[in-house]
C-alpha cells in the first residue's frame, strides 16, 4: 500500500482553544481567496491550495481537522483525495463542487465525504458545517486513531499514475512512464533487464523500437528535474535498470 505524505489524524481537543484547522483544495483563485478570507474571519485556521501537488506538500508538514475539496482539479480528482484521506486519516471531509448530479453525490459519500455541498455555497452555512463536523469528530472519539508514520521513500499510485517524492512532491506520469515505474518498483531495488522492461511496457521483443524505453526514461527525468527532484533510476551497464530509492506501491 502507498503511504502518502505524512497523514495525521486530527489532534483538536473538545472544548479547547485551538482553532479548527482546515485545508481548502480549490483551483479557482478568486473563490479560493474569498473562501479563505471568510473562513479566517470566522476564527478558522485555513491552508488553501490549488491542486493535488500542493495538497501533498501541505499534508506532509501540517495537521488538519477538516478538508474542503473541489472535485475538478487540474492534476487529480477530488474523489481521489477524499479516498486517500478516508483511508489514512480521521479528518472530516466536505466536498464543495459545482457538480450536482446524483451519481457524483453518491460517489462523494462512497469515497468518505461527510458532507456534499454545491456551489454557490452560503458562507455562514459552510462555517456552521465545519464547526459541527469538527465537534462531532472529537465527540465520537475519531481522533484516537493512531497517526501514520511519515513516509521516508517514494510512493507510486498506479491507478492515479502518480509518483510522489519523499518530500511530498507529486509527478503525474504518462501511461508508458507509469509502466516503467511500476515494473521497477515491483522489484524493490533489484535490477530489471532491458528486455523485461520492454515487455512490461508493451513494446514486444527486442527491436530498434526498444530505444523508446530510453526516451521514456529521459522524459521522466525531465519531469522530475522540473519539479526540483532527482529521480533515483539508474542504468546499470550490461545489466539493466534499477530504482535505487525506497518505493511503496499502491
Amino acid at each position: 500500500m502507498i503511504r502518502e505524505p505524512t497523514p495525521r489524524p486530527s489532534q483538536r481537543q473538545s472544548g479547547g482553544n485551538q482553532p479548527i484547522r482546515v485545508i481548502l483544495v480549490e483551483d479557482d483563485f478568486d473563490l479560493r481567496q474569498g473562501l479563505t478570507d471568510f473562513l479566517r474571519l470566522n476564527a478558522l485556521a485555513v491552508t488553501a491550495v490549488a491542486n493535488g501537488a500542493e495538497f501533498d506538500r501541505a499534508f506532509a508538514t501540517e495537521n488538519f481537522d477538516i478538508a474542503i475539496l473541489d472535485l475538478n482539479l487540474p492534476d487529480i480528482s477530488g474523489f481521489e483525495i477524499a479516498r486517500y484521506i478516508t483511508e489514512n486519516t480521521n479528518l472530516g471531509i466536505i466536498i464543495l463542487t459545482a457538480r450536482t448530479l446524483r451519481d457524483d453525490k453518491l460517489r462523494g459519500y462512497a469515497e468518505g465525504a461527510n458532507l456534499y455541498l454545491t456551489k454557490p455555497v452560503d458562507g455562514d452555512e459552510l462555517v456552521l458545517a465545519i464547526k459541527n463536523l469538527a465537534d462531532r469528530i472529537v465527540q465520537t472519539g475519531e481522533t484516537s486513531k493512531p497517526p501514520v508514520e511519515p513516509a521516508t521513500g517514494w510512493r507510486f499510485d498506479s491507478a492515479a499514475r502518480r509518483l510522489v517524492s519523499p518530500q511530498g512532491i507529486a509527478i503525474r506520469l504518462s501511461g508508458r512512464e507509469a509502466k516503467l515505474v511500476s515494473r521497477l518498483a515491483e522489484e524493490g531495488g533489484r535490477i530489471v533487464s532491458r528486455a523485461e522492461l520492454v515487455r512490461a511496457m508493451g513494446y514486444g521483443e527486442m527491436t530498434p523500437e526498444t530505444r523508446s524505453l530510453d526516451a521514456v526514461l529521459r522524459r521522466l527525468r525531465v519531469k522530475a528535474r522540473e519539479a526540483g527532484l532527482e529521480l533515483p533510476v539508474h542504468v546499470i551497464h550490461a545489466a539493466g535498470f534499477q530504482f535505487s530509492g525506497e518505493i511503496i506501491m499502491r
